[in-house]
């Protein structure tokens, strides 16, 4: 027997289901009960099992001691079965049961959530479920369908036409004009059942994967702004001065050559390794950073790609950035798109790998708006000791140690990885200030006194808080003149 799977035989043919997980209750559940009603012992672990009793239990006849023998090897048949389909993990939950019965009540009690609080979180959870773009249909149909039959084993029932709105509710953006159609046609109430409502998403969801199986990536090659495609002339020619290829003697900054002195001056002082780095990410920038760019509608700006081609991480969002630089180099490829990398620095990447969130931190990272989608270099996190496994099916991260980091799905001939870039929250602030108020308005404010007043009160500061405009707003013969109110 695999450790992922159980299997056996009868006389109605054979069985295989999925371990019981932390995670796969109620499909478990649906099939276990499927075994155990063809073998005929489902009975065993229904709500009234109880072993047959005797009249007088001192002295069973010999018919009650028939019907004992056969409950308890059907029992024993049940909790073979329960057993064998339980993981390695979950078998602590069937500690101290003695009967199928006992074994199914102590998993649907630390499986199944009772009470008004597990309806109220299931029901938040179906209601607040939504898909981002470039999803899994089937697994988010998947994710719906169970928290229903949740709902229902709690006897919280979910009709099938609030089920149809959630569904359509929960899907992204891209999918509105082809749902708010079906919508319109259907007037208030829909028409469709839910799996049919199923059928034709599926197959709209096949159709769209499928026409994104053909488009083409071009991949763009980063190069300093200015910089000629052509090698320089003396590129190979070798200096009799310094013997270094690349320019001639009478070009040389080194001592005793033609320019001896002019070359330029390293920087000196504390900051001295940090230039010197900043300078090396920039000549891996100009020399080759390659950007993919992706033809796929079905993938958003906030999609990660894995790419075996950039030897730099590329982010498009400018919020993303928990450390930036700014830089002004053109992205040119062998195709006629053009872009612009608009800066460099650190991004924090989230991964999710089952569930498990973990946290990279993408060093030098490239800043390219006009980027389709964010790019992780294979080369740069093979360089730190990880590991990248790729299947026909998707690819595992691995670090050092072995553990999965990360993981990703192949998405036409492109990976997109399960992760998304940690968003900075934008702050702001809100800074009230006085307002400078002129010498006639305090003039006003203080019962219409002379301005002479005033500026002595502001003079030897027998108030605080006169906050005034120059001198020169105050108006012709105010400060010998008090003038009269109108009443």
């Amino acid at each position: 027997m695999s450790t992922d799977t159980t299997s056996g035989s009868s006389g109605s043919g054979g069985y295989k289901i999925e371990l019981l997980k932390a995670t796969n209750w109620m499909p478990w559940k649906r099939r276990m009960l499927a075994v155990l009603r063809d073998l005929g012992l489902e009975k065993y672990v229904a709500p009234d099992a109880t072993i047959p009793g005797s009249a007088i239990p001192s002295n069973p006849t010999p018919e009650e001691e028939a019907a004992i023998t056969r409950w308890r090897d059907g029992d024993a048949k049940a909790r073979t079965r329960i057993e064998l389909a339980v993981g390695d993990s979950e078998m602590v939950h069937l500690i101290g049961a003695t009967t199928a019965r006992e074994m199914w009540d102590q998993l649907t009690t630390v499986k199944e959530s009772k009470g008004r609080l597990g309806v109220l979180a299931t029901r938040r959870a179906l209601y607040r479920a939504t898909a981002e773009e470039g999803f899994e249909m089937v697994d988010h149909i998947f994710k719906l369908r169970q928290l229903q039959d949740e709902l229902h084993t709690m006897g919280n029932l979910v009709s099938d036409e609030d089920f149809v709105m959630i569904l359509i509710t929960s899907l992204p953006e891209s999918w509105d004009n082809y749902t708010s159609s079906y919508l319109g046609a259907s007037g208030n109430k829909p028409q469709l059942r839910s799996h049919e409502l199923i059928a034709i998403l599926l197959e709209e969801d096949r159709r769209r994967k499928g026409r994104s199986s053909n488009d083409i990536a071009h991949t763009l090659q980063a190069r300093e702004k200015g910089k000629p495609k052509n090698p320089k002339p003396d590129s190979d020619k070798e200096c009799f001065n310094c013997h270094k290829k690349g320019h001639m003697a009478k070009d040389c900054w080194a001592k005793g050559g033609g320019r001896e002195g002019q070359g330029p001056k390293g920087r000196r002082g504390p900051h001295r390794n940090k230039a010197k780095s900043a300078q090396e990410v920039n000549n891996t920038l100009n020399e080759c950073a390659y950007m993919a760019r992706n033809f796929n509608s079905e993938l958003g700006k906030f999609d990660w790609l894995k790419d075996s081609g950039t030897t730099s991480h590329i982010c498009n969002i400018r919020n993303a950035f928990t450390e930036f630089h700014p830089i002004n180099e053109e992205i040119s490829g062998i195709s006629s798109v053009k872009a612009t990398a608009k800066g460099r620095g650190t991004v924090i990447v989230n991964f999710d790998v089952d569930g498990t969130i973990f946290k990279h931190t993408l060093r030098n990272t490239i800043y390219v708006p006009e980027a389709e989608n964010c790019l992780l270099s294979d080369g740069r996190f093979l360089q730190n000791g990880g590991q990248i496994i790729e299947t026909k099916e998707g690819c595992l991260m691995k670090d050092s140690k072995g553990t999965t980091v990360g993981k990703g799905t192949l998405y036409g001939n492109l990976f997109r990885l399960h992760a998304r870039a940690a968003i900075l929250d934008q702050e702001r602030t809100n800074v009230a200030s006085s307002p400078k108020i002129s010498w006639d308005q305090w003039h006003r404010r203080f019962g219409h006194i002379s301005i002479s007043a005033l500026r002595r009160l502001n003079s030897e500061h027998l108030v605080n808080g006169l906050i005034t405009v120059p001198i020169k707003s105050i108006r012709d013969g105010m400060l010998r003149v008090t003038c009269v109110p109108k009443f």
